[in-house]
């Protein structure tokens, strides 16, 4: 995992790195009121290099905006991949579906809790709650597909429909138990009194959420069975 661009072999590409690690870090803790000022103080590089390489500062945003998505998409595309092929595949295999379920959530689990992130969590946290043609970027070309594969993975395994309002509120809650340790890192590096996820303290937490993946699952089974019984 690396959450900071590449290496170019180009002074040009490399001087754009730069500039758009740079801007994450400051567009996640400012949002647009980050100066381009400050963005190039940052990356060390001169205030005319954002005009130069990127025309201005909401071109460099989408620039930014563009990097976050192909990001996750590069993380995350061995398990796409997988989810498509294993949902091709009739009868499902909820064996394989469940563990697909945890090694996804695991990857999440490793990428919220590193310190490398936090600035890529800070620019779509803002983006959630004050959303512009950024969010529809990433939303569109990551959030989406992604949430759409965990989605028809949750319906195929509890035979839930995965169009179905309920089954995407399902979905939507089962990934919030892994959202909460980012958006709740403070609360609980308190009160687990650590000072900082090392691998024992994430190795603790994807425990934890395998269970509580396990138990909704279950529970979503057991209750279609019971709607299907009573039908």
């Amino acid at each position: 995992m690396n959450a900071t661009p590449t290496p170019a072999t180009s002074r040009g590409e490399q001087a754009k790195n730069t500039l758009i690690s740079a801007a994450i870090a400051q567009f996640g803790e400012y949002g647009l009121h980050a100066t381009t000022r400050d963005i190039a103080a940052l990356a060390g590089q001169n205030i005319a290099a954002i005009t130069y390489y990127f025309g201005s500062k909401e071109e460099l945003y989408m620039a930014s905006a563009q990097w976050i998505a192909d990001f996750i998409t590069h993380n995350f595309k061995p398990h796409v991949e997988r989810a498509e092929a294993i949902l091709r595949h009739r009868p499902s295999d909820k064996i394989q579906i469940r563990e697909l379920i945890h090694t996804a959530c695991d990857h999440m689990i490793v990428l919220l809790t590193a310190d490398e992130t936090l600035n890529l969590s800070k620019f779509i946290s803002r983006e959630q709650l004050s959303p512009t043609a950024a969010y529809q970027l990433i939303h569109e070309q990551v959030i989406a597909p992604m949430h759409t594969h965990l989605t028809y993975l949750v319906g195929r395994y509890t035979d839930r429909r995965p169009d179905d309002t309920e089954t995407i509120l399902h979905t939507h809650a089962l990934l919030g138990q892994v959202l909460a340790f980012r958006l709740g890192r403070e609360t609980i590096l308190l009160r687990a009194g650590w000072s900082a996820f090392d691998k024992d303290n994430v190795k603790l937490i994807s425990d934890v959420v395998h269970s509580h993946i396990d138990f909704i699952l279950q529970g979503l089974s057991m209750e279609r069975g019971k709607t299907s019984n009573e039908k």
